[in-house]
């Protein structure tokens, strides 16, 4: 088809080799043990594919029971959810964790396995926090936007990363690792701790009189430090924590980038500039969602949610694509320009442009919808698309092993 993978850029396959620096100590003296034993629990015949397929499905599961049991993100639900939650998440860990061993096993390693990983990985980032979103009642407004553009700016910038560095980086404490090790933690706390109320309780209150003295102590008695202080909740400081490593992730990756463009030669300034247009996507959808209250503040942020993750996939899967074939950086895709558009919807509608008595809830949530289903479609186009180019390039299945790997086994067969 050759609209987002031209003909001329499929050569670059072969050239490919994936590499990857891990620091994790939880990783490389618990979790790499763990699973390189329970990868032996797969058999030959299954693709590595489909074990990473069969991963996402615990997360959709996890998806489809938010979606039944707390679809407002605001209710407490039974135990049996958060430990569904915390158990369909460690399992997509696992088998996504697993996935290239089972290639190795079975002699399939190729740039398509990485391709449909990273893929696969770009939807969860926004399902996962969807469920988390649930899992604490964070409910609909700015903090689920802001944790969602926390989530997808650090994938961004790991991708970005490794386009420009030639290599996957994982830091002592990552996402994929420690992250969500955590999050399981958490799931699990709540099942067992009565809900997630904890997370809506003043931090303050929970230390008792000694927390408040020593802020009185600390900053004065009605100085504005103590007074902002007093008000956190416990999800303010989840919030907090997830920008502080938001901005641990931009200066780790930045001075990565700035190392290997330094032994390359290359600018620094045309790297960065390829995250102007993600950056300048997501100031339109703060200013969207500013502009049109029922689409932050209602039901209607649901899609909105999926819609920009599946915006973001895009973006994301079209970097790693150009990672394996070589080929230049892609800095713009079509459905970054959805929240542009809305805007100017937006300015038409309320000044009855065009036509008159616009009213903007019903536009709105047409927007949202119709964004839904073009970024839908277009990921699942650009998706089907790597699928059909590189097996029928490479002459390899997707989703089986077209070439079983021989063995000294099975030549005595």
């Amino acid at each position: 088809m050759g609209v987002f993978l031209r003909k001329s850029a499929l050569p670059g396959l072969k050239n490919y080799k994936y590499s990857s620096v891990d620091h994790s100590l939880v990783s490389r003296y618990i979790l790499k043990p763990f699973w390189t034993n329970f990868v032996k629990i797969f058999p030959l015949w299954l693709a590595p594919n489909l074990v990473t397929l069969i991963g996402f499905s615990f997360i959709v599961i996890n998806f489809i029971t938010m979606l039944w049991v707390n679809p407002g993100l605001d209710t407490v639900s039974s135990p049996w959810v958060y430990v569904s939650y915390g158990i369909g998440l460690f399992l997509y860990q696992t088998f996504d964790a697993v996935d290239g061993q089972q290639a190795r096993r079975t002699g399939q390693s190729s740039p398509l396995g990485e391709l449909f990983d990273h893929c696969v990985d770009a939807i969860n980032t926004t399902l996962g926090t969807l469920i988390f979103a649930s899992a604490v009642n964070m409910g609909y407004g700015w903090p689920l936007f802001i944790s969602q553009f926390a989530t997808l700016s650090n994938f961004y910038l790991s991708t970005w990363e490794e386009y420009h560095t030639g290599m996957l980086y994982l830091s002592a404490f990552s996402g994929p690792v420690e992250g969500i090790l955590i999050i399981v933690g958490l799931d699990f706390f709540i099942a067992f701790q009565g809900g997630p109320e904890l997370f809506h309780s003043n931090v303050i209150e929970l230390f008792g009189q000694q927390a408040t003295e020593f802020l009185d102590l600390t900053f004065g008695e009605d100085s504005p430090a103590t007074t902002f202080i007093s008000k956190l909740n416990v999800i303010d400081i989840y919030m907090g924590v997830a920008a502080v490593a938001l901005l641990f992730n931009i200066l780790s990756a930045t001075g990565n980038v700035l190392v290997s463009c330094k032994k390359s030669g290359k600018p620094l300034g045309s790297a960065l500039g390829g995250t102007v247009p993600y950056l300048a996507f997501y100031a339109t959808l703060a200013a969207w969602a500013a502009m049109a209250p029922i689409v932050i503040q209602t039901y209607l942020l649901l899609p909105f949610s999926i819609s920009t993750g599946a915006i973001v996939a895009l973006s994301v899967g079209r970097i790693i694509t150009a990672h394996v074939t070589s080929s230049p950086f892609p800095t713009v895709s079509a459905p970054m320009f959805v929240p542009a558009i809305a805007i100017v919807v937006n300015l038409l509608a309320s000044n009855n442009i065009l036509f008159d008595h616009w009213n903007l809830d019903i536009t709105n949530a047409a927007l949202v919808w119709l964004s839904l289903g073009a970024s839908i479609a277009t990921y699942g186009f650009f998706v089907a698309e790597l699928i059909i180019e590189i097996t029928t390039y490479l002459d390899i299945g997707c989703l089986y092993i077209k070439y079983p790997k021989v063995t000294p086994e099975s030549k005595t067969k």
